[in-house]
């Protein structure tokens, strides 16, 4: 735990940019929004892109922005109707105007330069935007859990914590690739992260929302509720019941002198929360490297070696016509 304290005081770059992505604007007139949906807006419609470039028919207008939407709010207006608070998406326009409008920028620049559409060079590139924004967009979510309209049940349940992480994370390219929004004829398929050879990098979205997701607990600290979105390690330095039994034995265990010398033993509940940025500094830099790992195995490493192919059985030698000759005379 202490390892974990420590390591927070390193992210300061971390935490810096999760300030200054929801804090700054694209611009204070001409576009007055944060730069966190504009950024997620366009990383999402470079993805669409990419896949739609692979339907074999071409994509029409509605299908094309509907489908785009699909992707980019469909794990916001899941998880929000989950916890039964309404999705911004459905009382706002300011969400359509941020998506629609970033969507058919990039759109318009991917064709005049369609070869600067490359998915290997830019997940390569954009893998640290990609883990700020998918921790931002969990842990923010998470906060939503201090509702009073969220059913006690929920706010007290650790398996809803890590639902909530997962769908955020996951459930717009898992609604998206069940529909086959980026093709011509949309129809129900078998979830993409279900398909054979998904691996652990076909379901990462999924699992690592569900450990940022598990980390974002809150806990009272005399009369005031402070939003602590963890990751699941440090979640044992909150106060939450749902996981007073987990905080309890992994405190024992990294209290034990067999783990840490320094710690006396059954030390329960000893070590200071992290502050909600440290936190979520902690997740992202979690998430940054599972990502980066992913984008190792798909783009740059070497795919497994193929499984040996049969050896092919020898035909039956054919007779030389001299041979078939030879046999009439006979």
């Amino acid at each position: 735990m202490e390892f974990a304290l420590s390591a927070a005081s390193y992210l300061g770059p971390v935490a810096d940019a999760l300030v200054y992505i929801n804090t700054t604007k694209v611009h204070p007139v001409w576009f007055p929004y944060a730069l966190t949906p504009a950024l997620h807006a366009a990383r999402v419609s470079t993805i669409f892109h990419s896949n739609a470039r692979r339907s074999p028919a071409p994509l029409s207008w509605g299908t094309h922005i509907v489908g785009y939407l699909i992707m980019c709010w469909g794990g916001g207006i899941i998880s929000h109707f989950f916890l039964g608070i309404p999705p911004p998406m459905l009382y706002s326009f300011d969400p359509s105007i941020i998506y629609i409008s970033v969507h058919l920028l990039v759109t318009f620049v991917l064709t005049i330069v369609p070869d600067l559409l490359n998915p290997p060079v830019l997940d390569t590139v954009l893998w640290p935007i990609d883990a700020l924004l998918r921790a931002n967009a969990v842990t923010t979510t998470l906060g939503l859990f201090h509702y009073p309209n969220v059913h006690p049940e929920y706010q007290n349940s650790a398996l809803t914590h890590m639902l909530i992480g997962a769908i955020v994370s996951a459930g717009g390219g898992l609604s998206a690739g069940t529909l086959g929004a980026w093709s011509s004829n949309w129809a129900f398929s078998t979830p993409p992260v279900l398909r054979a050879g998904a691996g652990w990098t076909g379901t990462l979205d999924i699992w690592g929302g569900a450990l940022v997701g598990q980390s974002g607990i809150h806990s009272f600290v005399g009369s005031q509720l402070t939003w602590c979105p963890t990751a699941l390690i440090y979640s044992s330095t909150t106060g939450h019941p749902a996981f007073t039994s987990l905080q309890r034995y992994i405190t024992l265990l990294l209290s034990s002198p067999y783990v840490s010398a320094a710690r006396k033993p059954h030390a329960d509940f000893d070590f200071p929360p992290l502050s909600p940025l440290q936190a979520k500094s902690l997740a992202t830099a979690v998430l940054a490297i599972l990502f980066a790992a992913r984008v190792m195995k798909t783009h740059w490493l070497p795919s497994e070696l193929a499984s040996p192919k049969p050896k092919p059985t020898k035909a039956a030698p054919t007779a030389t016509p001299s041979q078939k000759g030879k046999k009439k005379a006979q």
